[in-house]
């Protein structure tokens, strides 16, 4: 799947009819957790590497009869991670831009929901040597859950990217964050 084939899934979820929506809503949240690098530096073994992370994010839901459908834009931090090596120490600190589409089931006040999405990433590196900044736009998928407050959700996210072309092979983030819904 490339980005254009990411993008027309995205386009088409702006095709379900709007008489078919029940109770939709704009959501904004931010979360905090711990995010993992996983590293190659050319053809040494693979160094993972955590560290803390947050995202902001916000979005739309259409609460449809059986299943919820919805796009989430948000920024994600995924801290720093720091390698000693011969030469001296390596950092890199990668940050994004992602754009989701979101399907999920609600049961009670328990939601369950997975994204698909593309991922605008930059990672600036830290070497002995100065700085050095990659970017690119990747896919990213991630499942999560929520629990409903009213319009306040408590929800856990796991998502992973898969970055091409830069040092850190795989990025993933563990989060627990809020939301609030506005209706």
């Amino acid at each position: 799947m490339n980005l254009r084939h990411a993008l027309l899934a995205l386009a088409g979820l702006a095709l379900f009819p709007v008489p078919a929506l029940a109770d939709s809503g704009f959501y904004i949240g931010a979360a905090a957790g711990g995010a993992t690098q996983d590293i190659e530096l050319g053809g040494a073994p693979e160094i993972e590497e955590d560290d803390t992370a947050f995202k902001v994010f916000g979005g739309y839901k259409f609460d449809m009869s059986v299943v919820d459908l919805g796009v989430e834009l948000g920024y994600i931090d995924f801290g720093e991670a720091e390698i000693n090596t011969a030469d001296g120490e390596l950092v890199f600190a990668p940050t994004g831009i992602n754009l989701w589409g979101v399907a999920g089931f609600e049961l009670g006040p328990v939601d369950l929901f997975a994204k698909l999405g593309v991922i605008a990433w930059d990672v600036e590196t830290t070497t002995f040597a100065g700085r050095v900044s990659d970017d690119g736009t990747d896919f990213g998928i991630g499942l999560g859950a929520g629990f409903d407050i009213g319009k306040v959700q408590i929800r856990g996210d796991y998502e992973l990217y898969d970055p091409s072309d830069v040092d850190v092979s795989m990025l993933s983030m563990l989060s627990l964050g809020v939301s609030y819904t506005f209706d």
